[in-house]
């Protein structure tokens, strides 16, 4: 059985909630995107905001993540999407290892709200050494999660990538 050919990144942003900083100039850089088998739109799309590799400094990234799981996700789920950021992190810089994914000692979870589009969303936070992360639920179909390595500063808020051509397409594709 083969796949379908991906949706072009006109379909994906016209399908999928993705999410840009306001204020703040620069395409984001599409670091991933996973499509189920037999589908043509991603379930998730992690988009990359001032990304400079000569510095390996990363902004902010913006991951979308599909909600399929029958009932609407609660405050376990949310927090459950920005361990899971933060776990990565943290191996990454080997303060973790895979056998205990446990949150950090200093794992400290807050709340605030961040505006999608100009209305303000309650998202869940947890800040660490190596990580913030915020994540919310989008009308129960999505998941939405901000991962910087320290609270970005002038966070005004985001706002729906709504043109192709405000993200630079997945390494490796045309």
């Amino acid at each position: 059985m083969s796949n379908p050919e991906p949706a072009s990144v006109a379909e994906l942003v016209a399908a999928v909630p993705v999410f840009a900083p306001l204020g703040r100039g620069g395409r984001g850089r599409l670091s991933a995107a996973t499509v189920r088998p037999g589908h043509t739109l991603p379930d998730k799309v992690v988009v990359d905001f001032g990304w400079r590799s000569s510095e390996a400094v990363l902004d902010l990234e913006v991951a979308t993540r599909r909600w399929d799981a029958g009932a609407a996700p609660d405050a376990r789920h949310l927090r459950a999407f920005c361990a899971e950021r933060d776990f990565m992190q943290r191996r990454a810089r080997g303060a973790a290892d895979w056998s205990d994914p446990s949150p950090a000692a200093e794992a400290a979870w807050s709340g605030l709200d961040i505006a999608l589009d100009g209305v303000p969303r309650p998202f869940t936070v947890l800040t660490t050494a190596h990580s913030w992360v915020a994540a919310t639920a989008l009308d129960g179909e999505w998941l939405v999660r901000l991962f910087a390595q320290a609270a970005p500063e002038g966070l005004a808020g985001l706002r729906r990538v709504v043109d192709e051509t405000e993200l630079e397409p997945v390494r490796g594709r045309s």
